[in-house]
């Protein structure tokens, strides 16, 4: 069994990129991390990705493309993807936005403007790792891409730049082990049960009832040092082991330090989540977590 221990949000400054690091033994830190995923629309992408190839290249920790959609600026021209920004440039949809659009009439039209943007960002990110074109791993801030048609727009990019897809995460998530635990229920907010359901329905929609890696981290998002009880990682992984399935663990290690550092300073809830003192919190989980796996 594979067990990917994943943090999200990779590249958004150089000192959050280390941090992330921090959490993985195998890259001279201490901890079970072996997978990240960056946001090429930060401005420190590159100089993060910098620090982190000669991890990548030697397979130490893989490195994926973190999809972003919804927080700061995109690198598109506005022009381009009017349905996506605002006049500056600034990404101007939720979630529930892009979803309500992608059942709308301008579906079609989003699709096509999710593939300009995913395919600029995609070429940014195959520029700082090429060899990642026959290895490509996606997952999206928020999970946007499960939404039906950010998914079309996203593959059609992945297509279009001649990448083979090694990964792509389908966040379906099974409840059971969350509300088995004794010690992990009462830390599950109710909010993100409501998130489990509506991603689990598009999951299944997006993978056509395949799904090859078992996906937790979304009912403990934000707060997954709660998960550092083996009761629950006993029960995860029993259960992929009976469906055949390798493991996906979502963690959010990489707090920033200061509003400033922010991608969009003004956006109400991504800046409480970047600025979370629960990102360090579960740092120390994933520092903890390799006993326990």
């Amino acid at each position: 069994m594979d067990i990917i221990v994943h943090a999200d949000d990779f590249g958004l400054t150089l000192d959050q990129s280390k941090d992330i690091l921090a959490c993985s033994s195998a890259c001279g830190g201490e901890g079970a991390l072996n997978s990240t995923s960056a946001i090429v629309t930060s401005a420190a992408f590159a100089e993060s990705a910098e620090f982190t190839k000669p991890f990548v290249d030697a397979g130490l920790i893989r490195m994926g493309l973190h999809l972003n959609l919804v927080e700061g600026r995109a690198l598109s021209t506005p022009s381009e993807i009017p349905l996506l920004v605002d006049a500056e440039g600034r990404f101007r949809q939720s979630f529930a936005g892009l979803l309500a659009l992608s059942f709308g009439p301008e579906r079609i039209e989003l699709e096509q403007q999710v593939r300009t943007e995913a395919t600029a960002q995609l070429q940014e990110f195959l520029r700082a790792f090429p060899e990642a074109r026959g290895r490509l791993r996606v997952d999206s801030h928020q999970h946007t891409h499960m939404i039906p048609a950010v998914f079309r727009g996203l593959l059609s990019a992945v297509r279009s730049e001649g990448c083979t897809l090694e990964h792509v995460r389908i966040p379906a998530e099974r409840l059971q082990p969350y509300m088995q635990a004794r010690g992990v229920r009462a830390n599950v907010p109710p909010v993100n049960v409501v998130k489990n359901l509506l991603l689990n329905w598009l999951s299944a929609q997006a993978a056509n009832g395949g799904q090859p890696v078992a996906f937790y981290g979304l009912a403990l998002s934000g707060r997954m040092q709660h998960a550092l009880d083996e009761e629950f990682l006993q029960l995860v992984l029993a259960d992929a082991q009976e469906r055949g399935q390798d493991v996906e663990l979502l963690f959010h290690p990489g707090g920033l330090a200061s509003l400033e550092e922010c991608p969009a300073p003004k956006l109400s809830g991504f800046v409480e989540f970047n600025l979370s003192p629960n990102r360090a919190h579960e740092a120390e989980a994933l520092r903890k977590l390799p006993a326990l796996l």
